[in-house]
């Protein structure tokens, strides 16, 4: 592709639909882009909209302050880029114009660019990489389309994603208009129009979490890709401050569904006796466990849901996995604690770390080695 149209292609694709990603905002998917032209059109890009790309970069340092202090963000990446196309090919394999006649192999055709574009995607090689690309897709599980049925006294129309024109909404109370609007989310499209395999769907967009790792992270409590640990992600974990900015990014998802998520994929690594990977996802859960003892109110360690760990879910072995490596932290003498803060922390988290469930974990880990 010349440069010139890659350029164009660049264009549309920040205007159109990174841009709204990041701000919030109708956000128009068009043309596929392709592995090749995903893969070349972040080289020496500069964004032609400078209005729009300084409003983007204000909202992206937005994103990144809430996790770190961090002052300025970069434009970017050719990694950013190639995600930002692959991720629009993804949304776009999913549209209803596909289920048509001699046209229902098409997204198949661009699932499998969509795919081969997140392979050549390196994983991020440092928490500064990791903490940019979160700060471009952060918001990707808020993408919606809006899809419209327009009922009146002699019929109805049904636009999927589509504006209805107005004159189908004329006159309302003579012509008996209903006007009913759905919002799908993003794993709710192929079965909303799509010809797109929903597995398959599911399988690529996974693929493309895996290059955002921390995104992958705020996200677990996702219903769909189901958050498993993959090696992104856990190499994100395995050093300090990278579990810590995990931690920061997981504190704004709900509590319960992320620790039932990350319980059950550091079940399925303890049950696979992946002990260097389930050594690192262990620590995040124990950082968790900690960030949640010195927060408990004193009220709340008296009440009885504090240790009510005692049925094997996939939140409560989260919960009680975190405990038992967080007191384990704590009892050595490397804890970077005072005594008294220590013997704190421990009365604190002891409830967890000796419930029912607790033991069960235990008996679980032991077999790590």
């Amino acid at each position: 592709m010349a440069t010139s149209d890659l350029g164009s292609v660049a264009n549309r694709l920040f205007d159109s639909f990174l841009a709204p990603l990041v701000l919030g905002g109708e956000v128009t998917p068009g043309r596929p882009i392709g592995a090749r032209a995903a893969l070349a059109i972040g080289r020496e890009r500069v964004v032609a909209d400078s209005a729009l790309f300084d409003q983007v970069q204000i909202a992206r340092t937005r994103v990144a302050r809430r996790l770190a202090p961090v002052d300025r963000m970069q434009g970017a990446t050719e990694a950013e880029w190639a995600l930002g196309a692959a991720l629009h090919d993804l949304i776009q394999a999913a549209h209803p114009a596909f289920d048509a006649a001699f046209r229902r192999r098409a997204p198949g055709r661009i699932l499998d660019l969509a795919e081969a574009t997140v392979a050549r995607v390196p994983a991020p090689q440092s928490i500064g990489e990791s903490l940019s690309r979160q700060t471009w897709f952060a918001r990707v599980f808020e993408l919606q389309r809006t899809d419209t049925v327009v009922r009146w006294w002699v019929g109805s129309r049904t636009f999927l994603g589509e504006s209805p024109p107005a004159r189908l909404s004329a006159w309302p109370e003579l012509r008996r208009v209903q006007v009913d609007k759905t919002s799908r989310a993003v794993m709710d499209l192929p079965g909303a129009g799509g010809a797109v395999d929903a597995t398959r769907f599911g399988a690529v967009l996974g693929l493309w979490l895996a290059k955002t790792p921390l995104t992958d992270l705020a996200t677990c409590h996702r219903p769909l890709p189901a958050f498993a640990w993959r090696s992104e992600s856990l190499g994100l974990v395995a050093t300090g401050p990278g579990r810590v900015l995990a931690a920061r990014a997981l504190a704004w998802a709900p509590k319960g569904a992320a620790d039932a998520a990350l319980g059950r994929a550091t079940r399925a690594l303890v049950a696979g006796r992946s002990w260097k990977a389930a050594t690192a996802a262990l620590d995040l859960l124990a950082e968790r466990a900690l960030v949640d003892a010195e927060l408990a109110e004193p009220d709340k360690l008296e009440s009885p849901g504090w240790a009510r760990n005692d049925a094997s879910d996939d939140a409560g072995y989260a919960r009680c996995a975190g405990a038992l490596v967080a007191c384990s932290q704590l009892r050595s003498a490397a804890a970077p604690f005072s005594d008294a803060d220590r013997d704190e922390l421990l009365a604190r988290l002891l409830p967890v770390a000796s419930s029912p469930l607790a033991r069960a974990v235990q008996a679980e880990l032991s077999s790590l080695g």
